[in-house]
């Protein structure tokens, strides 16, 4: 992204939310200039988003970070070793059936007619080496790491839950995938404040 785009983004997004423009301008500064590295466009693409929050420890407004499912997915496809990537919700009339182990499986047939109410999510890719995995989160599950998020009650979990429960496993299946440095960099910053002007560090590929 260059300056010109992210000038204009940055302007977007303060007439969306009048709040960002009361931030801190290290924080806002921080979170544009993670979104130039990384390649995302925040906004209503998904890739990722800027929320204001209160910092009462110091008193000031400060820009949180949120890298969307979008925005992993894209920097998923940006490894050579990418095959696929896919990430589903689950409804309580669907047949669904997984097992972990030496002999994983994963059985989704959702339903045709009135599919219930969500109870799971799920994030499945392959690499072209031939390796794959998969993971299964319960909305439980997903709900115990909502409520640790500051944005638990704003922003893309209220307005896009379906969108955030799939990046939650999505994010979770990355640990067990060989990761991009992009990717790498994503995934520490999720969900954080950057209030410094640095560049960031620069984690190695693993590919």
């Amino acid at each position: 992204l260059n300056a010109d785009r992210l000038a204009r983004i940055a302007l977007t997004e303060v007439r969306r939310t009048p709040l960002l423009a009361r931030c801190t301008q290290e924080s806002f500064g921080g979170a544009l200039m993670t979104c130039a590295q990384l390649g995302l466009e925040p906004g209503m693409t998904g890739e990722a988003y800027l929320l204001p929050f209160r910092n009462n420890k110091k008193n000031v407004y400060e820009v949180q970070l949120i890298v969307g499912y979008q925005g992993m997915a894209k920097l998923f496809w940006q490894s050579p070793l990418a095959r696929s990537l896919d990430a589903q919700a689950v409804y309580e009339h669907d047949d669904f059936d997984y097992a972990y182990g030496l002999e994983p499986k994963l059985v989704h047939k959702p339903s045709l007619a009135d599919r219930g109410e969500a109870i799971a999510y799920y994030a499945v890719a392959s690499m072209t080496n031939g390796g794959a995995a998969f993971v299964v989160m319960s909305r439980a599950d997903i709900e115990k790491i909502r409520i640790r998020s500051r944005a638990k009650d704003d922003g893309p979990w209220k307005t896009d839950y379906d969108a955030m429960a799939k990046k939650t496993c999505v994010r979770q299946l990355f640990k067990l995938l060989p990761k991009s440095a992009e990717l790498a960099q994503a995934l520490v910053q999720d969900e954080s404040v950057r209030t410094d002007m640095s560049d960031l560090i620069e984690a190695e590929p693993s590919y």
